[in-house]
């Protein structure tokens, strides 16, 4: 698992395009200070571009996922 600031990296497992509908892929380390851990050895598809991705790839695309403020 890598640990990344969801607010200043653009991967893919934080995507909404990514397609993991269970998050199984990330998990929460330090929220408050928007710190989250991620499997980089995961691939699911992306829905913008109808491949399967790896969880460490950037993203072109990028849209959070997740609701945070």
């Amino acid at each position: 698992m890598q640990t990344v600031n969801i607010k200043t990296i653009k991967k893919w497992s934080f995507c909404k395009y990514w397609y993991d509908p269970t998050n199984s892929a990330i998990k929460p380390r330090t929220p408050k200070i928007n710190l989250w851990e991620y499997d980089d050895k995961a691939k699911c598809m992306c829905l913008k571009k109808n491949f399967e991705m790896h969880s460490s790839a950037f993203c072109g695309d990028y849209e959070l996922k997740l609701n945070i403020m």
